[in-house]
C-alpha cells in the first residue's frame, strides 16, 4: 500500500484513507506558496482576488508579530498604479528576504524617468499611495527591464508596535 497510511492495529480503520505523498506534495505546495508569490496581471484581476491571493499564500506559517497588513497595502498600491498608468501591467511577484518582503511589479511601460520624477515628487498633492509605500518599506524604487520597468519595495518581515 504505497503512500497509503495503514489501518490502527486494533483493526479500526481510519474515518477517511490519508495518501501520505499527495498530502507531502500539498504541504510542499503550501510551504513554497509562503516563501514567493507570482500572480500574472496582465489579465487585470480584481485587486480583492489580488489581496486574498497574497493573504493565503504569504499567511501559511506566519507568527502573530509578521502582520500582512503592510504588504497587502504596498501591494495594493504598486498593482493599482500599474492597472492605472499602463497598457499592460506583467507580474506581481513577491519573495521572502533576509530583510524582508520584496514585493515587484512588472509592466510594459519603459519610461523609467517618468516614474523617478513621480517619487522625486512623492510628498506632493495627489501621491498619497507613493507615500504610504515610502512609510511601510524599508525602501523601494523602479529599475528598466526589458521589456518594460518593475517598480518594487522591499517590506520588512516583522512590523514592531510600541505597547
Amino acid at each position: 500500500m504505497s503512500g497509503q497510511l495503514d489501518p490502527a492495529d486494533d483493526g479500526t480503520d481510519p474515518p477517511f484513507p490519508v495518501d501520505v505523498d499527495l498530502e507531502v506534495e500539498r504541504l510542499t505546495q503550501r510551504v513554497s506558496w509562503a516563501a514567493e508569490v507570482r500572480l500574472g496581471l496582465s489579465n487585470r484581476p480584481e485587486l480583492r482576488r489580488v489581496h486574498a491571493t497574497v493573504v493565503n499564500c504569504l499567511g501559511f506559517g506566519r507568527g502573530e508579530h509578521e502582520p500582512l497588513g503592510a504588504v497587502v497595502l504596498v501591494v495594493d498600491e504598486l498593482v493599482s498604479n500599474a492597472y492605472r498608468h499602463t497598457i499592460t501591467p506583467g507580474v506581481l511577484g513577491i519573495t521572502r528576504t533576509s530583510r524582508g518582503l520584496l514585493v515587484e511589479v512588472t509592466d510594459d511601460d519603459p519610461d523609467v524617468e517618468r516614474m523617478k520624477a513621480k517619487a522625486d515628487e512623492r510628498f506632493g498633492p495627489g501621491h498619497h499611495g507613493l507615500r504610504l509605500v515610502t512609510h511601510l518599506s524599508l525602501e523601494w524604487g523602479v529599475r528598466p527591464e526589458e521589456s518594460g520597468k518593475v517598480v518594487w519595495a522591499l517590506v520588512p518581515a516583522r512590523m514592531y508596535f510600541e505597547r
